[in-house]
């Protein structure tokens, strides 16, 4: 929305009383238009000042800061406030207030075009042949072990990377939804929900559609008995699953996977036969800030929808009994539990046994439940929970805990162990394991014949908040690659040196291979810096990719752990569709490689990261 709009619109509902308005609320002398500013830049200060400041000031450390809210739009503020992350906040303002916050963050800029730019010329060729070389999905398989098989991208030739194109989303602080590329055509998503279908070898917009919510996660593709792909699967910010045809473009079907009121999506999907397998998370942990929020009602859940028409197969709760009362907190409002055990991440499935496993994240109150900080397998069909295994009971934790005292806040807190990258399920010789890595830094291996029974576990990561392991781990076998973030508060293990980098961890014993140790490079900035790899990594036979918080993206030796490779995107970029581009923290998903060509995203503003909003494409040249 234009500035001059918005004030024109703020004119007309009240906050300053003109007798009447223009017919399209520009029609206002430049003294009025001074005022309006003015008026509503105070007013909307004021509030946030008193709803805002705290958390985005530095208190909550999940909380992005102001600096990285005034790179959004005024739509994208109003929207986090109605439907996005902040919903929760926003439902105790009116639409009046939720304009005057966002003209407040956006008044020191100028307005940013929401028109999209860099749309492909003349006629294109429609390829989207399903060949090896394709990445369909976020964990590069059924199993999550982001591991490709034979890429071009080699140990003798990966320091010929060099940056072809650069693409940015509008108005955008982040950028975390992870391509996938069929034939010509990448597929990505903005913080917005507009879906993007971009050349991939030169970065030019083939078409979008828009969802009504930030899309999260990678774009799933889905393919007809030919091997084309006929079909997009995505999830958006306020839990709903949508099913888009290639052919037409049109939306074939739209379902909301969780009636609960702050129901989330943002791991990617798992497609699977005829059916999409969702893991559902939510905000609530944002919704018990506000001190009147009895906290709280929302438990995790796996839904499974059949891809013709989205209807549900089952759906699975990780916490089995329903939230009841149990009691009040300290200022009188009820307390209500178990709740919480969100999935964060892509269920992995396993055809043999035909199960599938999520990892599951910590409760938002007490008294706490089984199904928390574990990893639980459910048949594939039928959804029935076959075995859980816990790794740490007891842990409660919400957004309320990090502002001190608050009444919302579980006693004893945390540690918030999640765990947050999915499990991978690997095949070395003749065995099978399920390797599952937790923000509490441990690395677990399970036998998934024996309920999940633990082969070894090994203690790689000092842990925290933040991890530990946060997004997701690689393998290709007897190896298995573990990215540490080590940063943040709460460490479960503070007696442990910091770990940041990617260690390789033999698939049989959890015997330390190599380490890959990261050193700070960040110098004297005002964001949260670091070198720990919090964002998912990407293995081949010969090489391991990895972004850190500081904006590096590396190649390492798989064999020794040598650095082969490095680019700074922490940068400014020259966009092939016009629009400021800027790298920041490299947070959540990770890189992916198709023939000679990777793709990363840059820019996290989450956590006080340094904010971006790109799309890097790389190609080997000699």
């Amino acid at each position: 929305m234009h500035r001059s709009r918005l004030i024109g619109i703020l004119i007309c509902l009240g906050t300053i009383w003109l007798g009447s308005c223009g017919q399209n609320g520009n029609e206002v002398d430049d003294l009025v238009v001074q005022k309006a500013f003015e008026a509503n830049r105070i007013a909307g200060g004021q509030l946030y000042d008193n709803k805002c400041a705290s958390c985005h000031g530095g208190l909550m450390a999940k909380a992005p800061r102001l600096a990285s809210l005034k790179m959004l739009s005024e739509e994208a503020i109003v929207s986090s406030l109605q439907t996005g992350v902040m919903k929760g906040i926003g439902a105790m303002l009116s639409a009046e207030q939720h304009q005057q916050i966002a003209f407040y963050i956006t008044a020191q800029r100028e307005p940013v075009s929401s028109i999209i730019s860099g749309k492909c010329d003349g006629p294109q060729t429609n390829d989207l042949h399903h060949s090896v070389s394709s990445v369909t999905d976020w964990g590069m398989g059924l199993e999550n072990t982001r591991f490709l098989e034979n890429p071009e991208i080699r140990v003798n030739n990966v320091d010929q990377l060099k940056l072809s194109w650069v693409f940015a989303f509008p108005n955008a602080s982040r950028a975390r939804a992870q391509p996938t590329v069929v034939g010509n055509t990448l597929f990505t998503a903005d913080q917005h929900g507009t879906i993007y279908a971009l050349d991939r070898w030169t970065g030019c917009i083939r078409w979008t559609f828009k969802a009504d919510a930030e899309v999260r996660s990678a774009i799933t593709i889905g393919f007809d008995q030919n091997g084309t792909a006929n079909r997009l699967y995505f999830s958006d910010f306020d839990a709903y699953v949508y099913a888009l045809d290639l052919n037409s473009r049109e939306l074939l079907w739209k379902v909301r996977a969780d009636d609960h009121p702050v129901a989330t999506v943002t791991g990617s999907l798992s497609l699977y036969g005829d059916r999409l397998f969702v893991p559902v998370s939510s905000l609530e942990i944002v919704s018990a800030l506000d001190t009147a929020y009895q906290c709280c009602t929302f438990r995790g859940s796996v839904v499974a929808l059949k891809v013709a028409d989205g209807t549900t197969v089952w759906k699975t709760h990780t916490i089995s009994e329903t939230p009841k009362p149990q009691g009040a907190n300290k200022i009188g409002v009820p307390i209500i539990a178990p709740s919480g055990a969100p999935v964060w991440s892509r269920p992995t499935i396993d055809t043999a046994r035909q199960v599938l496993y999520v990892g599951t994240g910590e409760n938002y109150s007490r008294p706490t439940s089984f199904g928390s900080d574990a990893i639980l397998a459910l048949s594939l069909e039928n959804g029935n929970i076959q075995w859980s295994r816990q790794a740490i009971p007891e842990d409660a934790w919400n957004g309320a805990c990090s502002i001190p005292n608050h009444p919302n806040c579980p006693d004893n807190t945390g540690p918030d162990a999640d765990f947050g990258a999915p499990p991978m399920l690997i095949k070395f010789g003749e065995k099978e394991l399920l390797i599952a890595g937790q923000k509490s830094g441990m690395v677990f291996a399970l036998d998934p014949d024996n309920e999940g029974d633990v082969v070894w576990q090994k203690l790689v990561g000092r842990g925290g908040i933040m991890g530990g392991v946060h997004w997701g781990m690689a393998a290709d076998g007897n190896v298995i690659y573990i990215p540490i973030n080590d940063n943040g508060k709460y460490q479960l293990h503070p007696d442990k040196p910091r770990s940041p980098g990617v260690h390789a961890l033999h698939a049989s014993n959890g015997e330390i291979l190599w380490s890959a140790l990261e050193e700070d490079r960040c110098g004297d900035v005002d964001w949260t810096c670091g070198p720990g790899i919090s964002g998912a990594i990407t293995a081949t036979s010969e090489l391991v990719f990895a972004g850190a918080l500081d904006g590096l993206l590396k190649a390492y030796d798989v064999r020794t752990g040598k650095e082969l490779w490095a680019y700074d995107t922490n940068r400014t970029f020259e966009a092939v569709n016009d629009v400021p581009a800027y790298g920041g923290a490299i947070d959540s998903d990770g890189p992916i490689l198709t023939e000679n060509q990777l793709f990363i995203t840059s820019g996290y503003a989450k956590f006080n990261e340094k904010a971006g909003n790109v799309l890097l494409a790389f190609e080997l040249q000699e």
